[in-house]
């Protein structure tokens, strides 16, 4: 069998895999940039880790030493990379220091791998030679497993990630980091530890189902997700409303004031950027077990759960200060449940009916005037 048709039933799975998830990243990229961006250089390192193996073997066949030594470290180099940037499509917040800090390790790694060029130094990293036989055998030192050790590091970052997320707003998300981190992980320990004649192949197939894997729920989460504010949408909110009845301990509304105004006089642009205003104040300032919605319009609520009363109090108080600080003006209405025996239908009619109060007093001194159209 041919090199090439070897290298095309090995890696079938990760060809296959790969142009579907590349072919959607490139249609749908404008919707979801760092999640494309990601989805396609996992696939590349994937790819490129299938490839430097196959040159790898053929290495071994043509008795290069050299080239066989060159070809196992760019595998061991790419592995934990290839980790590294499903972290990265997953770090929200990431500050261009905090990238570069966190990738030092792969600079340290190429160069411990590097040794394996130096006399004297190889047998502690990898040490090819060729036996009496003529063939091309392996053999290294304690060093050459800082790539697993450094995989097993990102592998742990990963599990992290996908647990704050099942804790947090984004359950959906938080089990697809944590299922592709899974499969990455038996696809190692198979590799590392019943692979001792090399012939076990699993980790790039695997990183290919992972990277689909990952690629399909985080899509299937943008779909819950309203574009312009960041929120979970109206379709969401009817979802999840029954789902809360027995977890939800508080109900704040929120309704942008003079958002026609905004429209007729600055422009419609300027009243999307009003809306999203108001929304990353209440994202930044929520709780980790509030969930927020857009309803439709200017129109947003919160659904608190397992928060205190004062707790409540504090947010809305926060976000009324975040809020005086800009150009726009919000009614807020809110309600606790103090038992349950209230309904979280009767709960959102007194958060509802608060807001509406708040907004009469508002257009009594308001510094435009209220048009019929303003709820």
């Amino acid at each position: 069998m041919d090199y090439f048709t070897k290298f095309i039933i090995d890696n079938f799975i990760l060809l296959c895999v790969g142009i579907v998830v590349v072919l959607n990243c490139i249609q749908y990229y404008h919707r979801q940039k760092r999640i494309s961006l990601y989805s396609i250089l996992i696939i590349s390192g994937a790819l490129v880790l299938a490839l430097s193996r196959s040159f790898e073997l053929y290495s071994r066949d043509i008795k290069n030493v050299t080239l066989t030594t060159l070809f196992s470290i760019i595998g061991y180099i790419l592995r934990p990379i290839i980790l590294y940037f499903f972290i990265l499509m997953n770090w929200d917040n990431k500050k261009t220091r905090d990238v570069i800090l966190s990738s030092i390790p792969f600079v340290i790694l190429a160069i411990i791998y590097s040794l394996s060029f130096v006399p004297g130094a190889k047998e502690y990293v990898i040490n090819f030679t060729i036996n009496d036989q003529g063939d091309v055998t392996f053999g290294g030192g304690w060093l050459r497993f800082s790539s697993h050790v450094l995989a097993g590091v990102y592998l742990g970052w990963l599990l992290v990630i996908s647990l704050s997320r099942l804790r947090a707003k984004h359950f959906v998300h938080g089990l697809a980091i944590l299922i592709c981190a899974l499969f990455v992980i038996f696809a190692v320990v198979i590799e590392t530890f019943f692979d001792s004649n090399n012939e076990i192949y699993l980790l790039n197939g695997t990183i290919a189902v992972a990277a689909l894997t990952h690629y399909l729920f985080s899509f299937i989460e943008k779909t819950q997700m309203d574009s312009l504010t960041g929120m979970y949408n109206r379709e969401t909110f009817y979802r999840d409303f029954p789902r809360m009845d027995k977890t939800t301990d508080g109900i704040i509304q929120f309704d942008l004031n003079g958002l026609k105004y905004i429209n007729d006089t600055f422009g419609h642009h300027e009243g999307d950027v009003a809306l999203a205003s108001i929304s990353r104040i209440i994202l930044k300032t929520a709780n980790r077990g509030m969930y927020a919605y857009r309803l439709g319009g200017d129109e947003f609520i919160v659904l608190a759960n397992n928060c205190s009363v004062l707790e409540m109090l504090d947010i809305v108080k926060r976000i009324r200060e975040q809020i005086r600080e800009t150009n726009y003006y919000c009614s807020i209405g809110y309600a606790y449940r103090q038992n349950r025996d209230i309904s979280l239908k009767d709960l959102s009619k007194e958060a509802e009916k608060m807001m509406y109060e708040d907004k009469t007093e508002f257009y009594k001194t308001a510094p435009f005037k209220r048009r019929k159209t303003d709820s």
